[in-house]
């Protein structure tokens, strides 16, 4: 795939020849499934990034914006890609309002620096440990919410307002700058989980908040996951206010490095709850936790804080969205109701040649699921697994995705299966990209 001289010097034009790359050496670093762009443009200011989308949508040119590139294994492969549109130069930190506690940031800025501005004035963005690399853009169009959502909300409710190119040429703003806003239709959570398919996000306000005096956690092992589902439960009906309630299978607690001393067996389901807060309301949560936790017959418990616990959530971040030979991790999503995690999760088919790892967040259903598949399996046999794994979750109105997969695989398999909602998200589709030029074939708005 190549783009003719006119094109190149017509995007040169826009952004500056040094900002417009087809070198191999840059274009490969930018591919998706093996398959690299014509050309990666990179543009300095959201103007010239907002030029560049127009442009895509004038001449039809398939566009798919990056960010740091941590979660590009979401979603489909591009049926077409000519070029990638990188907003790492997009990093500048618009607004600070430490006092309303509010950041405006363009989209390219990577989490751990907002942690850097922020850290100063004891306030923080919860969506990621210290370290994310990933972009506040990236996370707000994969919608990918912290580790402790339970307490400081979900993606959705932290996000107050976008700025938003669309092919059409226009830099739109939905939403504000300030926690409450005029009434009207939130156009906002239009882009939140949306993968780019309706319009590039360029910049985003977020809602931060106040950073605890101390972050322990609570982890206990249970001889089954019964036992832990029903412990979890317990703690969702006490007055506890833990800021996330994890449960994992052996097999994943085996590749946690702050949990690899723990003597848990296979067959036995690990137990993380995190709290944090005054040192008074951390200590009382952790003995109140602890004592729930015996009632329902912990053999073990023992406490996270410090170096560790970071390292416990750099993990869980890592077995979201795995960098180490991510082309070949095979990884699902399931969304349960909490009450049928403990019913559904055992009763799942094991996949061919494979045994599914798992990490559940109780409190929200939902279950992050690894599989090593052998080379020998066939795209069929896949494919037949994940149906039989759809027809169990969809009997407990549950759904599943497929989130990373080899790209032999990926081109093959339905990576969404039933999308509720598929009729009206092409309407969107049609009403902000009627070329079809963002992310083609990326999205569950293509199906």
């Amino acid at each position: 795939m190549s783009l003719t001289p006119s094109v190149l010097a017509r995007l040169e034009a826009l952004v500056g020849a040094e900002r417009v790359r087809t070198a191999a050496a840059c274009t490969a670093r930018f591919a998706i499934g093996e398959v690299p762009p014509a050309a990666v443009v990179e543009p300095a200011t959201l103007e010239e990034a907002a030029a560049v989308v127009a442009f895509a949508g004038r001449e039809g040119l398939a566009l798919v914006p990056w960010g740091q590139g941590t979660q590009m294994h979401l979603g489909g492969l591009p049926r077409r890609y000519d070029l990638a549109l990188s907003l790492a130069a997009l990093q500048r930190l618009v607004e600070y309002d430490a006092a309303n506690l509010t950041l405006t940031a363009e989209a390219g800025l990577p989490l751990r620096e907002v942690y850097r501005a922020t850290l100063p004035q004891r306030q923080f963005l919860p969506l990621g440990f210290p370290g994310t690399a990933a972009s506040l853009g990236g996370l707000l169009v994969t919608n990918t919410s912290g580790v402790k959502r339970l307490r400081y909300g979900s993606l959705r409710d932290l996000v107050l307002g976008v700025r938003v190119a669309l092919p059409d040429g226009a830099l739109v703003r939905f939403g504000g700058r300030v926690v409450k806003n005029v009434a009207g239709y939130d156009m906002n959570k239009l882009f939140i989980g949306s993968l780019g398919a309706f319009g590039v996000v360029l910049e985003a306000t977020y809602r931060l908040a106040a950073l605890p005096e101390e972050n322990q956690a609570l982890v206990a092992i249970f001889p089954a996951l019964a036992a832990a589902a029903a412990a979890a439960a317990a703690v969702r009906r006490s007055p506890l206010l833990p800021s996330a309630l994890l449960l994992l299978d052996a097999a994943a607690a085996a590749t946690c490095p702050p949990l690899q001393s723990l003597p848990i067996r296979d067959g036995e389901v690990l137990w993380v709850l995190d709290v944090d807060g005054t040192h008074e309301a951390v200590a009382r949560q952790l003995r109140d936790g602890k004592a729930i936790c015996e009632t329902h017959g912990a053999r073990e418990t023992a406490v996270l804080g410090g170096e560790a616990l970071l390292a416990l959530w750099a993990w869980g971040e890592a077995w979201r969205a795995p960098q180490a030979n991510a082309a070949e991790r095979f990884g699902l999503r399931l969304g349960l109701l909490p009450s049928a995690l403990a019913t559904t999760l055992p009763q799942l088919p094991a996949p061919p040649g494979g045994r599914l790892a798992w990490l559940a967040d109780y409190p929200h259903g939902q279950v992050l699921a690894h599989v090593a598949l052998p080379e020998a399996v066939s795209a069929p046999q896949v494919q037949a697994w994940l149906q039989q794994v759809r027809t169990a979750v969809s009997a407990q109105a549950g759904y599943c995705v497929v989130e990373h997969a080899p790209a032999a695989l990926r081109r093959q398999l339905d990576l969404w299966g039933e999308v509720r909602g598929a009729s009206l998200l092409r309407r969107y589709k049609q009403q902000f990209d009627p070329q079809g030029v963002l992310n083609p074939g990326r999205t569950a708005a293509d199906l």
